[in-house]
């Protein structure tokens, strides 16, 4: 049997991690927040305030594959150290001419580009810092920030600007985000000095070991269950991607509830799934299992959605979005454990930035679908219906994919 060595420091590099992950959702989104001041502020259109966040997930997709590599041979905190630097210098950006939007893109623009440096760093962080039956409880605290940062983004921002100015909102983004960079820098490490439960994962530095990954990453994608991991992904995130996006006109259209309680219900959604993003993963890791959690994510996605379709009233709508939220938002650490086990540490980089890049693409072509749908039908029948055979498709391929966990 393996012997564990762990370091109670894995816990400091993860909370840093955590905070510079949360930034880069926090700067996403502190705009969406506030589109209608920004129209009438800097006189510009609704299409130019969603470009300030739409601009992320565009950037995602271009860059995802290479910061994956970059990882993979620069190592953990190289890469999301840069992705700290270019949110921080950015930030700063902002503060030149507030009052500009050319600016203001430029700097959005600037802090997407440091993105997929930090998000596509959350496996290698598990795989070099974590023993195995703590790897998905560290993803899931990884994925958790992610929904802090959106949640400060999107209920701080217009507190902050309605009682303490916008020059201020921005001036303390920016400090926090200098904050973020200097305690990286400072207190984050690239790995113990005793890696937990296996050989210290070294860098690429000559032409053997290049191609030595060269030839990693080709098996990698030769392997069945690593496609099937892929198409999991398509699927989750996108799905979802298009769930979150139109739930609102959903609830609003479908069912008579009102725009303010359609908002609760979404954000039971997202409360719902950091709970079960904390909770899922502590279980997958005592259990030793993954697949099933894909499983029951799938099968109740499937159910739930159907509910969505016929469900009425407020409170059944808050119930139900409290278990779809719970068990599906929860799966992505789940499947991004699942990248890191099949890949091993070395390549932990690059298999996370390919379930990304799938999951961003995915929902870049399924929410204006579900729109399609919803125009060519009149109701949102038809978008919910095409989710739930996605999720009956996830729900086969998590029957079928093995199992990754220490139980395999």
């Amino acid at each position: 049997m393996e012997e564990k060595t762990v370091t109670g420091y894995r816990w400091i590099v993860l909370l840093l991690y955590m905070y510079i992950t949360a930034l880069t959702q926090l700067f996403w989104l502190n705009f969406a927040a506030i589109d209608t001041y920004i129209e009438k502020h800097l006189n510009v259109s609704a299409m130019s305030v969603g470009l300030l966040a739409m601009i992320f997930p565009l950037t995602y997709l271009i860059l995802s594959i290479p910061t994956g590599i970059l990882i993979d041979k620069k190592g953990f905190k190289f890469s999301v150290g840069t992705g700290a630097l270019l949110t921080a210098f950015f930030s700063l950006v902002r503060l030149i001419s507030p009052n500009s939007y050319t600016v203001l893109f430029i700097s959005q623009f600037g802090i997407s580009l440091g993105q997929p440096f930090v998000l596509n760093g959350m496996t290698k962080l598990a795989a070099l810092w974590f023993p195995k039956d703590e790897e998905a409880t560290a993803v899931g605290l990884g994925s958790l920030a992610l929904f802090i940062g959106m949640l400060i983004g999107l209920g701080a921002t217009p507190a902050i600007v309605q009682f303490a100015g916008y020059k201020t909102m921005l001036i303390s983004y920016a400090i926090f985000a200098l904050l973020g960079l200097f305690l990286f820098v400072v207190f984050a490490k690239e790995q113990p000095e005793t890696p937990p439960g296996g050989a210290e994962i070294t860098l690429e530095t000559d032409v053997h070991e290049e191609k030595s990954y060269i030839r990693g990453i080709k098996e990698l994608f030769g392997m069945k269950d690593f496609i099937i991991l892929g198409f999991l992904a398509l699927i989750g995130i996108g799905g979802f991607n298009g769930l979150a996006t139109w739930l609102e006109k959903m609830l609003t259209e479908m069912h008579g509830i009102t725009m303010v309680q359609a908002g609760n219900v979404s954000s039971a959604l997202i409360f719902s799934g950091m709970v079960g993003c904390i909770i899922i993963p502590i279980l997958s890791d005592k259990a030793g299992r993954r697949k099933p959690f894909i499983i029951i994510a799938s099968g109740m996605a499937v159910f739930t959605l159907t509910i969505l379709i016929f469900a009425r009233g407020y409170l059944a709508n808050v119930l139900n979005s409290i278990f779809l939220g719970f068990f599906l938002i929860s799966a992505l650490p789940i499947m991004l454990t699942m990248s890191a086990e099949l890949a091993g540490p070395r390549l932990a980089g690059i298999s996370v930035s390919y379930l990304q890049l799938l999951g961003n693409g995915a929902a870049v072509l399924i929410v204006p679908f579900m729109e399609f749908l919803h125009k060519s039908s009149t109701r949102y029948t038809l978008p919910i219906g095409f989710l739930i055979v996605l999720f009956i498709i996830s729900l086969i391929l998590g029957i079928i994919i093995r199992e990754t966990g220490n139980h395999a």
